[in-house]
């Protein structure tokens, strides 16, 4: 299915995930996370950016305890004046609370605002599309962010395989991810990534 405009297809997609069961989704998340893990990139990363999963998004706390417990840095983000700040956490859940749109961010005064390289990348999206295109919520916070940071970091889109479709509907200052891992598959958007 190709759609025309963004606002278009984020209803189109924001309700596919939706219309996933909870069993669905806790599944289909665990099997991303898995991939996920065996990623030579991931096994090699000390620093990696996650997020905390916000409505239907593919749930990410078992790649968050897992660096947490290998004792890879890791970082988590927190919307500050509609910009993405990374901030490195010892614990979760504890060093987090409900922030911007009440979805769970590092807090502040208990965590350290990062500023060094990071490894690995992980974001959400409504969907994805096999050229590494990410349609996001509408505020630009990551295509922005991708901008400020390392072009060595890698960039991993998580999605379920609903809401990964054949092109999405792109502008100029949209920026892409490198590697596209569902439930089902790892599509690496780089011809020279090694799996």
């Amino acid at each position: 299915m190709m759609c025309f405009k963004k606002e278009e297809c984020r209803k189109i997609y924001l309700a596919r995930r939706a219309s996933l069961s909870f069993f669905q989704k806790k599944t289909k998340s665990k099997e991303i996370c898995q991939k996920i893990l065996k990623l030579p990139h991931w096994q090699k990363a000390k620093t990696v950016m996650l997020y905390v999963a916000y409505r239907n998004e593919v749930d990410t706390a078992a790649l968050i305890k897992q660096a947490l417990k290998t004792d890879k840095n890791l970082l988590l983000p927190k919307v500050e004046k509609k910009e993405i700040v990374p901030y490195s956490i010892n614990s979760f859940p504890e060093d987090v609370a409900p922030g911007y749109k009440s979805i769970l961010e590092p807090i502040a005064h208990r965590c350290r605002h990062w500023q060094g390289s990071m490894d690995i990348i992980v974001v959400p999206g409504c969907a994805f599309d096999f050229q590494g295109n990410r349609l996001g919520y509408g505020l630009g916070c990551y295509d922005r962010f991708f901008k400020k940071i390392n072009p060595s970091a890698l960039k991993i889109g998580l999605t379920y395989e609903v809401c990964l479709v054949s092109r999405l509907p792109v502008e100029a200052y949209d920026e892409k991810v490198d590697i596209i891992v569902t439930e089902k598959q790892i599509i690496k958007i780089k011809r020279h990534l090694k799996t």
